[in-house]
C-alpha cells in the first residue's frame, strides 16, 4: 500500500434557483476537510484486547463566513467558483501501521473527506454566525473521534449509519451555537429572517478506493432542492508515491553486488584453471603417445 499525494477540490456551486424571492441570494460555504490516516494514528494489536486505533484524525478547517465566495449577487442559472482557499486540501494519505503484524498484514488504509455546509445569508448577525462556524470545526474534530472509535479490523470503514449519525450530530451542534449568537432585538431587526441553511453533505474516501482510482480524478457531488435549487461539485484524485528504499535495504543490495562481483572473478579464474589443466594435459598425452612404439602386428 503506497502514500498517495492527495488533491480534494470543491470547485463551484452552481445555483438552479435561487429561491429567495424577490432579489438575489448571497450563498457562503463552510469546509473542513480531514484524513485518518497513519500521521496521527496506529492500528492497537499488542494488548489482549481486540486491535484499536489509537491517536486523532487530523481535521483542517477553513476561514470565512459571510461573502466567503465572494459575491454577494448570485442569481438562476449562476455558477459561483469556490476560492481555492475554503475549496481545496493537498495532503498526503499514508497507510496506518499496526504496532504489531497481525494475520499477515503490517498496516490498513485510512480515508480522507471533507465536511460541507451551504449557507444563504440574510439578517443573522456576523458574530453568530462566526459561533456557530466555530463549533462546526469543533464539532466535525469531536465526532470524527467517536466515529473512528468504532472501527476495527474487521470494520475498517465507517458505515452510512455513522456518518449519517455524525452529521445530524454536527448540524444540531451548529444550529444551536448560531442561535445561541441571536438575541431577540436582532430577530426584530431582521424580521426573524435569519440565515438559511441549504444543504450539508459528507464527502469521504478510502485510501483503497483513491489507490485503486489509478491516479484519475473521481468526481463529487450533492444538489439540494431547499431554499431553492442548488449544487456543489468537485473532484479527487491521488497518485501514488513510491516508498523510498530504506538503509538496510540499499546496504544489502550493496553486499549482493559486491558478492556477485567476486562470484564473477572467482567463475573466470575457475575457468583458467580449467583451461590450464585441459591445456596441460593434452600435452601429457601426446608425449606419451609419442615415446610408446607403434606396433606392426
Amino acid at each position: 500500500m503506497n502514500d498517495l499525494n492527495v488533491v480534494l477540490k470543491i470547485d463551484r456551486v452552481l445555483c438552479r434557483d435561487e429561491g429567495d424571492g424577490p432579489g438575489n441570494a448571497e450563498p457562503y460555504l463552510w469546509t473542513v476537510f480531514f484524513k485518518a490516516d497513519g500521521d496521527t494514528l496506529v492500528v492497537n494489536t499488542d494488548g489482549p484486547s481486540p486491535p484499536f486505533l489509537q491517536g486523532a484524525p487530523t481535521v483542517v478547517g477553513t476561514p470565512g463566513n459571510h461573502g466567503n465566495l465572494g459575491t454577494t449577487d448570485v442569481d438562476e442559472g449562476d455558477s459561483v467558483p469556490v476560492p481555492a482557499i475554503i475549496g481545496e486540501y493537498r495532503t498526503i494519505l499514508k497507510p496506518i501501521p499496526l504496532t504489531s503484524p497481525l494475520l499477515g498484514m503490517t498496516e490498513v488504509g485510512g480515508m480522507i473527506g471533507c465536511i460541507v455546509v451551504l449557507m444563504e445569508a440574510d439578517e443573522t448577525p456576523n458574530s453568530a454566525i462566526a459561533l456557530g462556524h466555530e463549533a462546526l470545526d469543533r464539532n466535525v474534530r469531536d465526532r470524527l473521534a467517536e466515529v473512528l472509535g468504532t472501527l476495527s479490523i474487521s470494520k475498517t470503514e465507517p458505515s452510512q449509519e455513522d456518518i449519517d449519525a455524525m452529521t445530524s450530530q454536527i448540524g444540531d451542534a451548529v444550529e444551536s451555537a448560531i442561535g445561541r449568537g441571536v438575541s431577540v432585538l436582532d430577530w426584530i431587526v431582521g424580521f426573524g429572517n435569519m440565515d438559511d441553511q441549504i444543504g450539508s453533505a459528507v464527502f469521504r474516501f478510502s485510501h483503497l478506493q483513491l489507490q485503486n482510482s489509478g491516479a484519475a480524478p473521481i468526481p463529487f457531488s450533492r444538489r439540494w432542492k431547499k431554499e431553492g435549487d442548488w449544487e456543489l461539485s468537485g473532484r479527487i484524485s491521488a497518485v501514488p508515491i513510491p516508498r523510498p528504499e530504506s538503509k538496510c535495504c540499499a546496504e544489502l543490495k550493496q553486499r549482493l553486488l559486491a558478492l556477485e562481483r567476486v562470484v564473477a572473478a572467482q567463475g573466470k579464474h575457475i575457468d583458467k584453471l580449467d583451461f590450464q589443466v585441459n591445456r596441460e594435459t593434452a600435452v601429457r598425452k601426446a608425449k606419451v603417445r609419442e615415446t610408446v612404439p607403434f606396433s606392426q602386428g
